[in-house]
């Protein structure tokens, strides 16, 4: 039976014209890939870039430390005076959302235009 190489975390970054960046997170966001995003979030704070939405559509996977990466990026960006949201939530993710109640705090959109509004 052949091994099956588990995908790693790639990212997609595009930056509005309204002052946020879209960043896109391809693959799975584990324990193993967890300081990649953190690295690619902070290298955002450091630009002055802190108005950020999440685009999870090609997120195939989340455990509790991903979960954990929303929470921290969230208070890391609103300390930096700016606000994180997630657009594109597929339905196993959602579902975690909702059942940890996280979409109480970090508010989640199914489209880039819907999230928009927020910036």
């Amino acid at each position: 039976m052949a091994e099956q190489s588990k995908e790693k975390l790639r990212f997609e970054r595009k930056d509005a014209t309204k002052g946020y960046i879209v960043l896109s997170l391809i693959g799975d966001l584990d324990m193993w890939t967890l300081p990649t995003a953190k690295e690619q979030v902070q290298s955002l704070i450091e630009e002055k870039k802190v108005n950020l939405v999440l685009d999870l559509e090609r997120t195939n996977y989340i455990d509790s430390s991903g979960l954990g990466f929303f929470i921290g990026t969230l208070k890391n960006l609103r300390d930096a005076g700016g606000n994180l949201v997630l657009i594109n939530l597929n339905s196993y993710i959602y579902g975690i959302f909702t059942l940890i109640q996280l979409q109480h705090i970090i508010k989640t959109y199914d489209s880039l235009e819907e999230a928009s509004k927020d910036f």
